[in-house]
């Protein structure tokens, strides 16, 4: 009997679904790791964006060595039955790479580190029935916050006029007449629809079924571009944790799952439940909000002179844009096209790029980032803001 099947049987105990859902966070962020193999490096031309700016990078070959032995240790985290140790082994390393790159700050290793410390905090202890149940039900609301903010975050103007068309481009040509114009605005209801419903016993198995259609329709948009494959495996992966988590649960209420009794399920409820909010307002950050293919959050484009672009490494040339003057360089193509992931979208952090681009400058207005704020939910319109090398210095 394969995983899927085996999930979907009625009466599983939570033991059990413990070892799926473990094994699902490791293969899930290990594959994560792969395709994004040069993120997690410190050998690379796109910069490093430290938590303190005075943090040093770690040496090659020693960022080799720590990447092969975060894979290692996600193997034996699958391999292990009780794998605690290692998990917390694995948490340390990971959590150290974070701080000396907030690129890597993506939603989906976001999601899976602190559900990973989930198992850390609860797993593996006495009395088990009791621990283990804190820890699916701690992980259980991370995924129904992920769903519900997310389909907040996509009630915009940018979302539904911007966002959605470009990703529904597949299915428009076997649509004559396309899409209505409001279409868009479904796909973030049915995001809240299926948060909501995961934490009642009576819609659960129905908000599962909704969650797997919808992985399987964003894997259908997204699997003809070829872009951003680093989240095809987080869309399979959500579509199984649906599964290991809420597929005939009637155990844990909508109590259990939201009110935390202490320790570290208050820590997700903060993290997960209670600040993603702010990030509508600019006091958190939008991809700690599961902001991603939201249209809300901050945008930025270096504008650079000829002469910075003659100087610029040759293999930065493909980044820039030539057409006409200014020529600007595309940090998002530069990101993908590096590190196949999406640039951390936060002011700080297209800061840090463009002075790494202003060494290459021999005048502070050669080289100039245009800061395009998030945009406005009724009409999309962006406020956008310019510093030269001299503002950022």
């Amino acid at each position: 009997m394969n995983l899927s099947s085996a999930i979907m049987r009625s009466g599983v105990e939570p033991d059990r679904k413990l070892v799926w859902l473990k094994i699902t966070l490791a293969l899930a962020l290990g594959l994560g790791f792969i395709l994004s193999w040069r993120l997690w490096i410190s050998s690379r031309q796109f910069p490093l964006v430290p938590v303190l700016r005075n943090l040093p990078a770690v040496p090659f070959p020693l960022d080799y060595i720590w990447f092969a032995m975060a894979l290692g240790l996600l193997l034996a985290i699958c391999i292990r039955a009780e794998s605690q140790k290692l998990v917390i082994a694995f948490l340390v390393l990971a959590g150290l790479l974070g701080l000396f790159d907030q690129m890597r700050w993506q939603p989906w290793f976001y999601q899976y580190f602190f559900m990973l410390a989930a198992l850390a905090f609860y797993a593996w202890k006495k009395p088990a029935a009791k621990n283990n149940r804190k820890a699916l039900d701690c992980c259980a609301l991370i995924v129904v916050c992920i769903y519900f903010w997310s389909g907040i975050q996509k009630l915009n103007f940018s979302f539904i006029h911007e966002v959605w068309p470009d990703m529904s481009v597949p299915v428009l040509r076997f649509l004559p007449g396309g899409l209505p114009p409001l279409t868009g605005l479904i796909i973030p209801l049915l995001e809240i629809s299926i948060g909501l419903g995961l934490l009642t016993r009576r819609f659960r198995n129905a908000a599962v079924v909704l969650a797997i259609a919808t992985h399987a329709v964003i894997l259908g948009l997204i699997v003809p571009t070829g872009e951003n494959t680093v989240v095809w495996p987080w869309n399979i992966a959500m579509a199984f944790l649906v599964m290991i988590l809420f597929w005939q649960n009637k155990e844990s209420t909508a109590g259990q799952i939201l009110v935390p009794r202490r320790g570290f399920h208050a820590v997700v409820l903060i993290l997960f439940g209670i600040l993603p909010p702010l990030s509508l307002i600019g006091l958190w950050d939008s991809y700690l909000s599961s902001a991603l293919y939201s249209g809300n959050n901050y945008r930025g484009v270096i504008n650079i002179t000829r002469g910075v672009m003659d100087r610029l490494p040759d293999n930065l040339h493909q980044y820039v844009w030539t057409s006409n003057e200014p020529m600007f360089l595309d940090t998002t193509r530069w990101a993908y096209g590096e590190l196949n992931v999406p640039v951390y979208p936060e002011p700080r952090v297209f800061r840090r790029i463009t002075e790494q681009v202003c060494e290459y400058a021999e005048h502070p207005a050669d080289v100039q980032l245009g800061l395009r704020e998030k945009p406005n939910v009724l009409t999309g319109v962006r406020v956008t803001s310019y510093y030269d090398c001299g503002h950022l210095r």
